[in-house]
């Protein structure tokens, strides 16, 4: 009976990461916005603490496997419509949008965070952002990248989506 509680809880956990209710908590006096599920802490406080993080591992070939993981990456995320969306701010108003995704030692995603600077918050729809976090959720990278030894539990990577939509070798 445990178990199916315990199971129950759980499921009901991830539905509430997948609802996908952002908050969003200005940064740099506004500038800049942290935009996460919502409810991040009460989520995932108890995970996402120092001692926890898995470091990564600085070997030439991992270095070279998570530079590759996130060039595919941005590659699957960068949709037409957001495409066209950052290359119009980027050659109007400037800004960003970084995407941070935090995974488990079987490199699942765990749950992912937006850095978005207020030009590109204030334009991005929030169903394009719905469907940038559904995408991201399902992307899967290679723990051995990382360091889970020592009851290490999750790690955090990243990338500039912004640069990337921008960049000429992306806008093929």
């Amino acid at each position: 009976m445990k178990k199916v509680v315990l199971l129950l809880g759980i499921c009901f956990c991830i539905s509430i990461v997948h609802a996908q209710r952002f908050e969003a908590n200005p940064i740099d006096n506004g500038d800049s916005f942290e935009i996460r599920v919502k409810n991040f802490n009460k989520l995932f406080g108890n995970l996402f603490v120092p001692d926890k993080l898995a470091p990564l591992v600085k070997e030439k070939k991992e270095t070279q496997q998570r530079a590759e993981w996130r060039d595919k990456c941005a590659h699957r995320l960068l949709t037409d419509k957001l495409k066209q969306i950052l290359k119009e701010i980027g050659e109007t108003e400037g800004g960003g949008l970084w995407l941070t995704v935090y995974i488990d030692e079987k490199g699942s995603v765990l749950t992912v965070q937006f850095m978005a600077s207020s030009t590109v918050y204030v334009k991005l729809p929030a169903k394009m952002l719905k469907e940038l976090y559904s995408m991201t959720m399902k992307e899967k990278l290679d723990p051995s990248c990382y360091d889970f030894n020592n009851g290490r539990v999750y790690a955090v990577d990243g990338f500039d989506l912004m640069k990337r939509a921008v960049s000429p070798e992306t806008t093929k």
